[in-house]
């Protein structure tokens, strides 16, 4: 079999174009600022190869549940000849598998996830500017905040139960992007959901770039005492050890730890809302699931002390303006072609 007749070319064309404006764009900025910058980190291969393996396996349990359900349903109505022929079979399970919708928008989601990956080079540049070109503005945040994050911090928390909902995240969003795949059946509606990521990790890394913010565990560690211990806590530090660094150091570290060292605006929620928003038009019932998910993943972020809650909406705000963005910009690049 020849995979290479059943991939779109098109759509991972666009994405390819989009990866090296913003490659130039973060280069030519890395330049200015003297700051290390990396095509390929040491972590990488490792990130793209999970991403994979995970969404293939789900892949597999989905289709070989459908192949089975449609299986045992064809044994059953042939044990009852005078029925009506039966419209479960696995022939029928074809148009809701997986692996049916073809490789393009599987290629798609690994190659947004090395693109995104390539925002690391960001904040090796917002390392470069801190102190001397850029500063902190959390003290404006914590102003208005202050007072109701102290009272937030007062209130019996279960870290543990927010602690795997945060750090979820990426893993649901995989998740959310196999089921995408699945309700969108095509590389049309993965590819806008690829290009809203893209946009809104690049503009998000270098609005943070100009407007560091610390968030307020980082900023008031005294107030977060309920998180020693915690997977939060061992990966604040972890984070601190980063941001600690030299960018030629902290280059070494691997992208996945270059994460983001500015708060604001929240990705964690941006990209939640983004992909909330890509499954409503494939299907408008997701919503009933997705909104609880982007207040829950908006309030993780307050209560664990990574972002303020004016982070959460500049994130929503932000990802909107990617949605709109990206339909701007696909109006005519992304036409019939792209099924």
């Amino acid at each position: 079999m020849n995979l290479v007749r059943y991939v779109t070319f098109r759509p991972i064309v666009i994405i390819a174009c989009a990866y090296v404006i913003a490659m130039l764009l973060t280069c030519l900025v890395a330049i200015w600022a003297d700051s290390p910058y990396s095509l390929w980190f040491k972590d990488t291969p490792i990130i793209l190869l999970a991403a994979l393996v995970y969404i293939v396996v789900l892949g597999i349990v989905w289709d070989g549940s459908l192949i089975l359900i449609g299986l045992i349903a064809e044994k059953w109505h042939g044990q009852k000849t005078n029925e009506k022929p039966t419209s479960i079979t696995v022939e029928a399970t074809r148009k809701l598998r997986f692996f049916t919708c073809g490789p393009t928008p599987l290629i798609l989601i690994l190659l947004t996830a090395f693109v995104v990956l390539g925002t690391s080079n960001i904040t090796l540049i917002s390392l470069k500017l801190l102190g001397s070109i850029t500063h902190w503005r959390d003290p404006y945040l914590w102003e208005v905040e202050g007072a109701a994050i102290m009272w937030l911090t007062q209130l019996p928390i279960n870290v543990a139960a927010w602690d795997s909902l945060y750090h979820s995240a990426w893993g649901i969003e995989m998740f959310a992007a196999f089921v995408l795949i699945l309700v969108g059946r095509g590389a049309r509606i993965v590819l806008y959901f690829c290009m809203s990521l893209i946009l809104l990790f690049y503009l998000g890394r270098f609005l943070g770039l100009v407007n560091p913010v610390m968030g307020p565990a980082f900023f008031h560690p005294e107030y977060f005492g309920y998180l020693d211990g915690s997977v939060t806590d061992k990966a604040m530090q972890m984070v601190s050890s980063v941001m600690s660094q030299s960018p030629e150091s902290a280059i070494d570290r691997g992208g996945i730890l270059l994460g983001g060292v500015s708060a604001m605006p929240s990705l964690h929620v941006a990209m939640v809302a983004v992909t909330s928003y890509w499954l409503a038009v494939a299907k408008r019932w997701t919503l009933f699931v997705t909104v609880p998910w982007i207040l829950l993943v908006w309030a993780s972020t307050v209560v664990l002390g990574w972002h303020y809650m004016l982070d959460g909406a500049g994130g929503i705000l932000l990802g909107a303006a990617c949605i709109w963005a990206t339909r701007m910009l696909l109006a005519r690049v992304a036409q019939e072609a792209i099924a």
